[in-house]
């Protein structure tokens, strides 16, 4: 649930990016703010997103603690050193973290699943006041959404105000990854979830979604629009930057430096629709020097694999995953970059963490996906677009991609850079969601003087 390949507008802000902020922390006071994040999953765990917000809150000035769970993904089994049944609080880099007990799970099985969202989200609301009783702002990072309740409690008891991020759309992203897909348990599961995802947030001072389709639909459910900001979760800058080509690559692909080269890198899951990509290149055999890279691993791997065996396809090749700080480096050796998806409902506001890393390294981009991903490739002018699901039209972006010149494709790429930095970047957003921590803050110390008197 909420594991797609992923990993946010103020008023004043527009669609297409992130309000200027006038301020952050508090200034007008003597100590700085506290900003507790609340998230399920944090280091040791791959969580690299929760650790970016943390370091960034910190770099705005905020002091920050954590309250997150028993370290036990992405396998469900608990990390060595900790227990799944006690609570522990450590210190890394000065900052607090609580982590309280759950049940680890992480597999195919509803049930285990709920019961590991269900036991952390009670354990983080019994367990959790030493640090959410005495911030001033809780941050929530609400992919489960269920991470919500501690805040939520938190409110009830001290009147702790909150700010969710709206990683995912829930339950929508529930059930479009195969969990309870029909029947009586889904009608109630479904409205359950859908109440309780509601009033977390109208309960939340302020709401951040990643796209703007996404900002869309939660003012649809009823949030009103000032009350919900575009905050783009912007890449791993420190690695996700222009860089030199891997070298060797092109050789041991048994490809020329002329060769047309097309890559993915990530997921090779269901959601990815990538067996439309290696149809399309059926579609180009009178195209021989256009090849296609597929980087990484995944549910979908053998079927591609023996989807380009059975169609005798020698230009669709097969890479194992590479470690984050050498994607950048893959990426340089294409010629284009592609991001896929299905065309499901849900996609058209989801926006995958590979879209600002393509951006962020100056590369150009092939976007067959609906919805928000394509459209930021057009007002980018970062690439190309395609109609997802659809094999023939793929085909003929990619002949129109191949016929285009390596100067404009590069240009391309820089002006998907200089739009990651004018709006996706941590430069443009971080003092964003920096502000809405503060003034909620403001606020949570106002009501909280108001009820002593």
């Amino acid at each position: 649930m909420g594991d797609l390949d992923q990993g946010d507008q103020v008023p004043t802000g527009s669609a297409s990016g992130p309000a200027r902020p006038s301020k952050g922390p508090d200034v007008k006071s003597d100590r700085r703010d506290r900003v507790t994040l609340v998230s399920q999953w944090f280091p040791p765990e791959p969580a690299a997103l929760a650790e970016r917000f943390t370091s960034s809150l910190r770099h705005q000035g905020f002091d920050t603690d954590v309250l997150t769970g028993v370290p036990n993904y992405p396998r469900g089994i608990v990390y060595e050193g900790y227990s799944a049944r006690r609570r522990s609080l450590e210190v890394q880099d000065g900052m607090r973290v609580l982590r309280t007990p759950l049940y680890p799970s992480h597999d195919r099985s509803a049930l285990g699943r709920v019961a590991n969202y269900a036991s952390w989200a009670a354990s983080s609301s019994l367990l959790g006041a030493s640090v959410l009783r005495d911030t001033d702002v809780a941050l929530v990072y609400s992919s489960p959404v269920t991470a919500t309740a501690a805040a939520m409690m938190a409110k009830l008891r001290w009147r702790t105000p909150y700010v969710t991020m709206v990683i995912d759309l829930w339950p929508d992203n529930v059930f479009a990854t195969g969990f309870l897909t029909e029947g009586p348990t889904r009608r109630i599961a479904e409205a359950v979830l859908t109440r309780f995802t509601d009033r977390t947030y109208r309960w939340a001072d302020h709401v951040t979604v990643p796209t703007p389709g996404l900002r869309d639909i939660v003012i649809e459910r009823g949030v009103p629009a000032e009350k919900v900001s575009l905050v783009y979760i912007w890449a791993d800058e420190k690695i996700m930057q222009p860089t030199e080509p891997e070298p060797g690559l092109r050789q041991r692909l048994g490809l020329t430096d002329d060769d047309f080269l097309l890559m993915y890198g990530g997921n090779l899951g269901a959601a990815q629709r990538l067996d439309v990509v290696v149809d399309a290149m059926a579609r180009l055999r009178d195209t021989p020097d256009v090849h296609l890279v597929l980087v990484g691993d995944g549910v979908e791997k053998d079927r591609l694999v023996a989807q380009a065996t059975r169609d005798r396809l020698g230009s669709v090749h097969f890479l194992d995953p590479v470690p984050p700080d050498r994607m950048a480096a893959r990426m340089a050796v294409a010629d284009l970059n592609l991001i896929s998806l299905a065309d499901e409902p849900l996609f058209r506001i989801t926006l995958p963490s590979k879209t600002q890393s393509i951006l962020a390294c100056g590369q150009p981009m092939l976007a067959c996906a609906p919805g928000d991903v394509g459209r930021i490739a057009r007002d980018a002018q970062a690439g190309f677009a395609a109609p997802p699901g659809d094999a023939e039209a793929l085909a003929a972006v990619i002949r129109s991609a191949r016929a285009t010149p390596r100067h404009r494709l590069r240009a391309m790429g820089e002006a998907g850079r200089q739009y990651y930095l004018n709006h996706m970047s941590e430069a443009s957003n971080a003092p964003v969601l920096a502000d809405l921590l503060a003034t909620a803050a403001r606020r949570g110390r106002i009501a909280r003087g108001n009820r002593r008197r």
